[in-house]
């Protein structure tokens, strides 16, 4: 798996994710990840371009580029990037946007390890787990199919009325708008269910979701 399978460089319009073969989309995964995890603090804050030099990319697949690039803090630019090459070598990032639920959703289909950040503007839906070690920031809703066990930061800009949804809800932080709720020192009881934490009166109150 070499990481020339996938590289990330400035140019005159900004940073570019360039794919070599979007046919080995797992490969590629596996060498954007090493290469965000290696440079985490120079490309953290930025957004970068696509640019699919063989094969093209589904919206599913440009979905969890989207994703892994929010974990470590970037934006994906959905732009095509502007290189000074013709549009059919340019290689393919879908014009029309994908699916979004209303308010822009981001969906991360994978677990989010320790020492991961996601920040979003929107909602974010992680199909996984988020460990503990891992952060997950943003301005709406956040919710997780699968055991939450990390830092969570919903309703960031002040969205007292977002919610954190977790089947396993087990975080070491968890945050909605301005307030704040730890783990607590003892042990609680494993819950009969998924669990949802919303802000009620001045304070966070967890409880067993229910239709």
């Amino acid at each position: 798996m070499s990481t020339q399978l996938c590289t990330i460089k400035g140019s005159r319009d900004g940073l570019v994710v360039t794919i070599t073969d979007a046919s080995r989309f797992d490969h590629v995964l596996d060498a954007l990840e090493r290469q965000l995890i290696a440079s985490e603090s120079f490309f953290q804050g930025s957004s970068a371009k696509l640019l699919v030099k063989q094969g093209t990319l589904t919206s599913s697949q440009i979905d969890e580029i989207e994703g892994l690039l929010a974990q470590h803090g970037m934006r994906l630019d959905r732009r095509p990037p502007n290189l000074g090459i013709s549009p059919r070598e340019r290689g393919p990032v879908p014009e029309s946007e994908p699916e979004r639920l209303e308010d822009s959703t981001l969906l991360v289909r994978r677990t989010i390890r320790s020492g991961q950040r996601l920040h979003y503007d929107g909602n974010v839906v992680v199909m996984g787990d988020v460990n503990p070690g891992a952060e997950i920031v943003c301005s709406g809703d956040i919710l997780v199919l699968g055991a939450l066990r990390g830092v969570a930061h919903a309703g960031a800009e002040g969205k007292t009325d977002a919610i954190v949804f977790a089947f396993r809800l087990e975080p070491t932080q968890l945050r909605i708008a301005h307030l704040i709720s730890r783990a607590p020192d003892e042990k609680l009881p494993q819950p009969q269910g998924p669990e949802v934490a919303r802000v009620v009166g001045d304070r966070i109150q967890l409880s067993v979701y229910s239709h």
